[in-house]
């Protein structure tokens, strides 16, 4: 083989193991991208997890108190009510009172 083909080879030879040297960077590069893209993909993933479960938390809780106010409201309603049904009562016996006082008045007349 002449000087010239064997610097030829040569070339090659260097350019082929650059290639090569480059492919292989590159493919470590993308495995770092890929294995980089999944870490964050699983950093969100739990932070939307996290979240959804502070959200379904703050669901439960808002639930709950409007649950205990809607009790509050209902006994405050009846107790009204209930107000109403004894103030109608007295107000009943003394207007039947007052009538009774009234025709023994007339009665006196």
């Amino acid at each position: 083989m002449s000087e010239p083909e064997r610097n030829g080879l040569y070339d090659l030879q260097t350019e082929n193991r650059h290639l090569k040297e480059t492919v292989a960077a590159l493919r470590e590069e993308m495995e770092k991208m890929r294995l980089g893209e999944q870490e964050r993909l699983q950093h969100a993933l739990v932070a939307a997890r996290d979240e959804a479960d502070q959200l379904q938390k703050m669901i439960t809780a808002l639930r709950e108190e409007l649950e205990r106010r809607n009790i509050e409201c209902e006994a405050k309603c009846q107790s009204t009510e209930q107000n109403a049904r004894e103030e109608t009562k007295q107000l009943q016996e003394m207007i039947q009172t007052m009538r009774v006082r009234l025709e023994e008045y007339e009665k006196r007349q």
